[in-house]
C-alpha cells in the first residue's frame, strides 16, 4: 500500500512539473523574427523591419533580434482569414473583396497603453471559390526619439467587417524592446577573399598587380564604410578611399605595386590585406621557359631538333647526283 501511495505521488509530482513547464513556454515570447499565430492558426503576425506586401516568397524581412532604437518604426506583417458573402463582390470584376481589420493593442514600460492599426487590401490572397479568403495587413507602429527604453508588450487582433466585425483571430502577447544603441539590421561585416598577386614571381622594376574580394557578409546594422589597406612585410603602403557596401554586396579592390613600394633588389615580400597573406618573389630576370617536348612539331619527337633546315634534302640530291654519275661511267667502260 505503501509502495502504490509513493507512485501516485511521484506521478503526480511529474504531472506538475510537466505542467508548470508548459505555462512557462507558453509564457515565453517568441523570438522577434518568428511569426506568433493564434489558436487554431486563425491569424499570424510577425514583427518585422520591411514589408513586402503579400508576396508568397517574401513577404516582409524578419527584425534579426528584438531590440528597436528610439525613432524608428516597428512594423508588424498580419495574415488572418475572413469570410466573404455574396454581397461583398465587386460587380465589375467579380471579385471577393475581404473587408478584415487589424488592431495592434500593448502597454509601454510606464503601463501607458499604445494602440495602432491597419485594414487588409481589397485583394485577397487566396483566389479559391470558397467563401473565406485569406487576406493581410501591414500595421505600423512609430517609436518617438524621446520614448521610453524598456520593453513594449502587445498582441494583434483581427475582425471580420463582413460578419459584422466578429473577432475571427487573436495572437498571444508579443514582445519588443526599445533599446538607444540597438539597430534594425545585423551589423555590417566586411570580409575578405581571393588575394591574388600577378605577375608571381616577378621581375625587378616590373609593376605588380595585387587584387582582393571584400563581401559586407552581414546587413545594415551602424552602417559604415570601410578602408582597405596593403600591408607589405607588414608596413602599410596602400590605403583605398571609404568603401560602403549594402548587405551581400561584394566588389574587387586592386593595387599596384611599383619599384617605389618594392624597391630594385630580388628579394621575397609578404603582401598582406585584411588578414589574408601571400608570398610575392622579386627576381632579377624573367624565369626560364621549361621546354615542351615535342613543342612546334608534327610528329615524334626525333632529338634533331637543331639541325640546319633543308640539310635532308641536300644530302638525297648529293647521292642522286652520284648515283648517276656512276652509272654513265659504268656504261662507258661497257661500250669500250
Amino acid at each position: 500500500m505503501h509502495k502504490k501511495v509513493m507512485r501516485k505521488k511521484v506521478q503526480l509530482l511529474a504531472a506538475v512539473i510537466v505542467g508548470i513547464a508548459l505555462l512557462s513556454a507558453s509564457m515565453m515570447p517568441a523570438l522577434a523574427s518568428d511569426p506568433v499565430y493564434g489558436p487554431g492558426k486563425s491569424i499570424k503576425a510577425v514583427i518585422c523591419v520591411e514589408a513586402k506586401g503579400y508576396n508568397p516568397y517574401v513577404p516582409y524581412v524578419p527584425h534579426y533580434n528584438d531590440h528597436f532604437p528610439q525613432g524608428s518604426t516597428v512594423k508588424i506583417y498580419v495574415e488572418a482569414e475572413g469570410y466573404i458573402g455574396p454581397e461583398d463582390i465587386n460587380p465589375k470584376t467579380g471579385e471577393y473583396i475581404p473587408k478584415v481589420k487589424f488592431k495592434m493593442t500593448g502597454t509601454r514600460p510606464t503601463g501607458e497603453p499604445f494602440t495602432a492599426s491597419a485594414s487588409s487590401p481589397s485583394k485577397p490572397i487566396n483566389q479559391d471559390s470558397t467563401q473565406y479568403k485569406e487576406t493581410y495587413g501591414i500595421i505600423s507602429f512609430s517609436i518617438g526619439k524621446n520614448d521610453k527604453i524598456g520593453d513594449y508588450r502587445f498582441r494583434v487582433e483581427a475582425t471580420d467587417s463582413n460578419k459584422g466585425g466578429e473577432l475571427i483571430g487573436r495572437t498571444p502577447y508579443m514582445h519588443f524592446y526599445v533599446y538607444e544603441d540597438a539597430t534594425l539590421y545585423p551589423p555590417i561585416n566586411y570580409a575578405y577573399s581571393d588575394l591574388t598577386i600577378k605577375p608571381n614571381p616577378a621581375v625587378v622594376r616590373t609593376t605588380v598587380t595585387v587584387t582582393v574580394n571584400v563581401t559586407n557578409s552581414g546587413g545594415k546594422g551602424n552602417w559604415k564604410g570601410e578602408t582597405v589597406y596593403l600591408d607589405v612585410n607588414g608596413m602599410e603602403v596602400k590605403a583605398t578611399k571609404t568603401l560602403k557596401l549594402e548587405n551581400n554586396e561584394n566588389t574587387t579592390v586592386t593595387f599596384r605595386l611599383t619599384k617605389k613600394e618594392l624597391g630594385e633588389v630580388p628579394a621575397t615580400f609578404n603582401i598582406s590585406i585584411g588578414g589574408l597573406n601571400e608570398t610575392l618573389m622579386l627576381q632579377e630576370k624573367a624565369p626560364a621557359a621549361t621546354p615542351i617536348p615535342g613543342a612546334g612539331t608534327t610528329g615524334v619527337a626525333t632529338g634533331d631538333e637543331n639541325k640546319v633546315p633543308g640539310f635532308t634534302a641536300v644530302t638525297a640530291i648529293a647521292a642522286f647526283t652520284f648515283v648517276l654519275i656512276y652509272q654513265c661511267r659504268a656504261r662507258k667502260r661497257r661500250e669500250r
